[in-house]
């Protein structure tokens, strides 16, 4: 009788729980932003913003880098939006925290 061994998952180089904050603010062209979802590197996160469009989320081990969309939610005179815009989602020299400012038309 001869034995296999199968793995049972493919072979992924890199590291695992490797988060990376992606903070920053976000503009809406017209009215106001509301909250953010960002999906990229193979996961999808989304927040409120606070004043100013501020926003936060973190990513638990995301595939870097690669292209994220952020879609947020504007509100122009009481009717909501959704427009998005791309931006890269990479790990910045030293830090676990990604800064953008965002601008959505």
């Amino acid at each position: 009788m001869t034995l296999a061994v199968v793995p049972m998952a493919p072979a992924i180089a890199g590291t695992i729980n490797n988060p990376l904050t992606v903070a920053g603010t976000v503009r809406c062209q017209a009215g106001s932003a509301e909250s953010i979802l960002i999906t990229g590197g193979g996961e999808s996160h989304g927040a409120s913003t606070g004043v100013g469009g501020r926003f936060s989320v973190t990513f638990g081990n995301p595939i870097l880098p690669s292209v994220a969309t952020a879609q947020v939610r504007c509100d122009i005179a009481g009717k909501r939006t959704y427009p998005s815009t791309n931006f890269t989602l990479y790990r910045p020299a030293g830090g676990h925290v990604l800064n953008v400012t965002l601008m959505v038309v």
